[in-house]
């Protein structure tokens, strides 16, 4: 009888008929109530109904029988990411990893604090047999801390474990692109399979194309990026950007302030914004724009005092410059512009 029950159960799930098969395998937890795998059964089935509280209800009861339990463990690790409870998430993936020694279920612990942000405690890890979720877990996080040569090298290796793995060919590409290795970029991008549900695809694929010198079509791609995650500012940040290069000022502005609505704190935002506004000649905006901690921005700033007449203040800025980067060509130039017009040459 049971048998049956159970074929009936999981047929009915296998077509997504969720409650019909929940209500069949309380028929069969009637006749075996100490079954921890029909416990999980209903747990899941609640699970993809969308209905986390009765499935945390049977994970409990499962691990209060078997605390070990590595696929209920599994689903509650899922249910604190969906809730964004990743400090929990993180102690139940670790207590599979405890169970499992598995490189896989470390390669998760991984995963969960590149979420977190806590890049350096994954190479506090002893790894005895890295794979390629670790290699790449490692290279995200290294990607994260700008150590983009070290990220190169895993990913690396992790795809010669698995040549057609498209979230490490996506985030070797986005190395690649960070260093300025534009040829391996397009090489790459052959072989990234496109795929319209992926918001950092599209985004990547935009900046290939911005590449090409093919603005309007990079437009199209992280258009369709930010239609997948309006939350993420540098989507906004490369849009400006490629209607600027297309000289469409006014679009740039507006994506430029949209990015910095987002992430107010990046210098580099303010910086492009202050940029656009001294193209148009609006001097004032674009020293009210500037950021103080950024060099491009105070090398700006001189231009600008320079170019209104402002010259002893600009001379004076000067110095500050010279003192982080004395070699630098445009500073010397002018500085011998300002000191030939002042009379001091």
């Amino acid at each position: 009888m049971i048998k049956n029950l159970l074929q009936e159960g999981f047929a009915l799930k296998d077509r997504g008929h969720y409650k019909h098969a929940i209500e069949v395998f309380y028929k069969a937890l009637e006749e075996d109530n100490t079954s921890t795998e029909l416990l999980f059964e209903i747990a899941d089935l609640y699970y993809r109904m969308q209905n986390e509280e009765r499935a945390l209800n049977y994970i409990e009861q499962i691990l209060d029988r078997v605390p070990e339990h590595i696929t209920a463990l599994k689903l509650l690790e899922k249910i604190f990411i969906d809730r964004n409870a990743l400090a929990e998430a993180e102690q139940t993936a670790k207590n599979i990893y405890c169970v499992s020694h598995n490189s896989n279920d470390l390669a998760q612990i991984f995963r969960l604090l590149n979420m977190q942000g806590r890049f350096d405690e994954i190479f506090e890890y002893n790894v005895e047999n890295p794979n390629s979720s670790i290699y790449f877990e490692q290279a995200k996080a290294l990607f994260y801390k700008k150590e983009f040569a070290k990220a190169q090298e895993l990913l690396e290796k992790a795809i010669a474990e698995e040549l057609g793995n498209q979230d490490i060919l996506l985030l070797l590409g986005q190395v690649y692109y960070a260093q300025g290795k534009k040829d391996l970029c397009l090489e790459l991008a052959a072989k990234i399979s496109e795929n319209d549900e992926n918001a950092e695809l599209l985004n990547f694929l935009g900046l290939l194309e911005d590449y090409k010198g093919n603005y309007k079509e990079a437009c199209r791609y992280i258009q369709k990026a930010i239609k997948l995650d309006a939350d993420n500012d540098k989507y906004f940040y490369n849009l400006a950007n490629m209607y600027f290069k297309q000289g469409d000022t006014m679009y740039a502005k507006r994506y430029y302030n949209l990015a910095i609505s987002l992430n107010p704190q990046n210098p580099n935002y303010h910086f492009a914004l202050a940029n656009l506004y001294y193209s148009e000649k609006h001097y004032k905006r674009a020293l009210e724009e500037l950021p103080d901690n950024l060099f491009e921005a105070n090398l700006l700033k001189v231009i600008i005092l320079y170019d209104t007449g402002y010259l002893a203040l600009a001379k004076q800025e000067l110095k500050h410059l010279f003192a982080e980067c004395p070699d630098n060509s445009i500073l010397q130039e002018y500085s011998e512009r300002i000191d030939s017009e002042l009379g001091l040459k």
